[in-house]
């Protein structure tokens, strides 16, 4: 066992995969980091080799007063190619373009990001999104 989940951190992609199939019975999900499918086919080894959780945790977890929250839907935020942003910061107006090989075209130049964009017209560190509106604002207090 406790070779086998050490060989796991040298293995490619593709054998994970087949492990994981192995263990869950299923494809591996498309979007899973490395890591956590490493760390996921490690616990399931040490699951078959020595056993769950115990009858007692697992009725300590079932009588639990502590709500599971789901995770907050993922809003889909993919910029198609050709898409304008304009911002006024400081008396001027600010136009960038979304190419469609993932970079933004401001002023002559490709970016990588609307962040380095918004660095280079601010001078400071900016979040891109919120600097082109593009995230939603939280109310004061909220977190």
């Amino acid at each position: 066992m406790q070779l086998e989940i050490g060989a796991l951190a040298n293995l490619e992609i593709a054998a994970l995969r087949n492990h994981w199939l192995r263990y869950y019975g299923t494809m591996a999900p498309k979007h899973m980091s490395r890591e956590l499918m490493v760390q996921a086919i490690a616990y399931r080894i040490q699951e078959e080799a020595l056993g769950g959780l115990s009858v007692l945790s697992r009725t300590k977890l079932s009588q639990s007063d502590t709500p599971l929250r789901a995770a907050p839907a993922r809003v889909d935020r993919t910029i198609k190619s050709g898409t304008l942003f304009i911002r006024e910061w400081q008396g001027k107006t600010i136009e960038v373009i979304a190419n469609e090989k993932g970079g933004y075209l401001y002023r002559g130049s490709t970016y990588k990001s609307l962040s380095a964009i918004a660095r280079a017209v601010t001078g400071t560190r900016w979040s891109g999104p919120a600097f082109f509106g593009l995230k939603e604002e939280k109310p004061r207090g909220a977190q």
